[in-house]
């Protein structure tokens, strides 16, 4: 089970950050305008909302093994959909990756609660941690691929995803015989909707987003943007996505320590608002190099949290699966407007600084709801 986890969590980013990279070949092959390109950023974040919604009723329909089963086939085919050099091709592939995402972030918080009750926030650490390596390696490797096969930017997107893609479909394949459906009918609580927790922890999770896909999405753009090269854009992301690694082993140690999570979650916000202004206004290429490990340390920290609080905050499985949807269904929705409303307004300005703005503002936002969100509780699931 941890190895088919692991091996299909690494196909959950690469197909996001590879693209990111290599933004600016893609831009100037395809002839896209920079609304354009928002557009196709924002695209996996709306197939994550809209997936995450439907994933705790389609989950108490097959269960979490054949779902994610189904999940890894549709990964492949929307990486395969992709490698034909057109927009249509690009935006349609593009869609079916965020359904099949979404369907497999909507799904393993509530497996790991069920299946290792006593370890969750030891194997969500392991979940965090192989999502930040995938896009690390997909982000580092995509501009040096793209220089030594001398392609613009299908077949080095290719050689990144696909080959894992397969892994997992051969490996999630075997579930199919081993699991049977399910018949019930999971939803999320109409008293979950009404619950104070429940939306600060959904909170707390949005803001993650918006600023987590800012930076997947924007990040190289704005490396080059301020003067550093299209492989040093890539590297930077890498470097930050690296660093996300080490932020995401925080969590768990610090969880033992800890009583509650308010101190560790108002600090993720401080780091993370420190980090951005620093890659968008520190001196170049020194200062953005270190504001980079700034970011990745607090972007780690709170992935990691914000997954984890799911758990921490359910009572039992079924409460968990009810609360992975709305946070994520809610939270991707807004994680959305993270790279479409940073990338209109750098379109409309011409610069990143009413964008930075803004993200210092859902800096702001994500420290509030991480005071209420930390505190030991659990969610409402019925009344």
């Amino acid at each position: 089970m941890l190895v088919a986890l692991v091996l299909i969590t690494l196909n959950l980013r690469p197909a996001i950050s590879a693209v990111s990279a290599l933004l600016g070949a893609i831009k100037d092959d395809l002839g896209l305008s920079t609304p354009a390109v928002s557009v196709l950023t924002t695209l996996p974040t709306i197939g994550l909302a809209v997936f995450a919604f439907l994933g705790p009723r389609l989950t108490g329909r097959w269960g979490e093994e054949r779902l994610i089963a189904g999940s890894a086939l549709l990964l492949l085919a929307g990486n395969l959909v992709r490698l034909a050099p057109s927009s249509a091709a690009l935006f349609g592939g593009t869609v079916l990756l965020g359904a099949a995402i979404g369907l497999v972030t909507s799904a393993i918080p509530s497996l790991i609660k069920r299946a290792f009750p006593d370890q969750f926030a030891g194997l969500m650490a392991v979940y965090t941690v192989t999502l930040t390596v995938g896009a690390a390696g997909a982000s580092g490797l995509a501009n040096p691929l793209a220089e030594a096969l001398d392609s613009k930017w299908t077949l080095p997107l290719g050689i990144i995803t696909i080959p894992v893609a397969v892994l997992a479909v051969l490996w999630w394949s075997t579930k199919l015989r081993r699991t049977s459906r399910r018949r019930n009918h999971l939803v999320i609580p109409s008293a979950m909707w009404r619950d104070k927790l429940a939306w600060n922890v959904t909170g707390f999770f949005a803001c993650t987003g918006f600023l987590f896909y800012f930076v997947l999405s924007w990040l190289p753009t704005v490396c080059r943007d301020r003067g550093m090269g299209a492989t040093a854009g890539g590297l930077v992301l890498s470097v930050v996505a690296l660093v996300q690694v080490v932020g995401s082993l925080v969590v768990p140690l610090a969880l033992k320590r800890v009583g509650d999570q308010r101190g560790l979650a108002c600090s993720v916000a401080v780091i993370n608002g420190v980090g951005l202004v620093g890659v968008m206004t520190a001196p170049v290429p020194a200062g953005v190099w270190i504001s980079a490990v700034v970011l990745g340390m607090g972007q780690g920290i709170g992935f990691g949290l914000a997954m984890t609080l799911i758990g921490l905050r359910a009572r039992d499985a079924v409460t968990a699966t009810g609360l992975s949807g709305m946070t994520q269904g809610v939270g991707y929705t807004v994680s959305a407007l993270g790279p479409l409303a940073t990338g209109l307004l750098h379109s409309a300005t011409g610069t990143w600084t009413a964008a930075l703005v803004l993200l210092v503002l859902v800096s702001a936002v994500q420290f509030g709801t991480g005071i209420v969100a930390g505190r030991r509780g659990e969610v409402r699931a019925t009344g």
